[in-house]
């Protein structure tokens, strides 16, 4: 589960992440303003990273600012007439899910963050406000992690919009929830952009590595 995270590194921090990756980013539109962000919301707009031309993984890729909770292409209403939760996706259902399983074969992209957030009960105050939790990754300043975007041409225009792929908790973050956002290791965000494989494998080593928990102010 993941409904809050964070990105706050400047752009050329980025460029230097990708292409350490293996991934030159390109702007043909221009470059992005990517002002730091503590807070991402869902239906917040923030940075996410796809490829430039999806049958030639060597193209590069660019980043884009979408819509954080995914709309589907099939969907033709007004936004707000699209009512599943479409934050998260499951790692383990991406390829059968309605919603998500054209986006996975056709439409992956990277979320690059500093941290993310959870809540847990206060065993002090067990009615009172949960306690907030952020994440990070030790060692890392950014990293990714694997998304899903899609383009629908909805009753109020078109929409562009993502979601972030979870999976079972790591060890680091199983005692707060029972769920965790994929994290990919750089080695593997060139895999996950790559759409002439299967990135399944990558998914079941989402929760490696060490993340690390404070208490936050919410």
């Amino acid at each position: 589960m993941c409904n809050r995270y964070g990105y706050q590194s400047p752009l050329n921090r980025l460029v230097d992440e990708f292409s350490q990756a293996r991934i030159p980013l390109k702007f043909p539109s221009g470059l992005p303003n990517l002002e730091p962000r503590e807070h991402i919301r869902p239906t917040n707009s923030a940075p996410v990273v796809r490829p430039l031309d999806r049958d030639d993984p060597t193209a590069g890729a660019e980043v884009v600012e979408l819509r954080w909770w995914l709309i589907p292409f099939f969907h033709k209403r007004g936004i707000k007439d699209w009512k599943p939760m479409c934050t998260n996706a499951r790692a383990e259902t991406l390829a059968t899910t309605p919603a998500f399983r054209e986006a996975f074969r056709r439409r992956r992209c990277l979320v690059p963050a500093n941290h993310f957030f959870e809540w847990t009960e206060n065993p002090a105050s067990p009615k009172g406000p949960k306690l907030m939790w952020k994440f990070t990754k030790a060692g890392e300043e950014i990293f990714c992690f694997p998304g899903l975007w899609d383009r629908a041409e909805t009753a109020d225009g078109l929409v562009e919009s993502f979601t972030i792929v979870t999976c079972a908790p790591g060890p680091d973050c199983a005692p707060f929830h029972n769920r965790q956002p994929v994290i990919l290791e750089k080695d593997h965000w060139a895999d996950w952009l790559d759409l002439t494989r299967d990135p399944t494998d990558l998914l079941k080593a989402g929760a490696a590595g060490a993340i690390r928990a404070e208490r936050a102010e919410a």
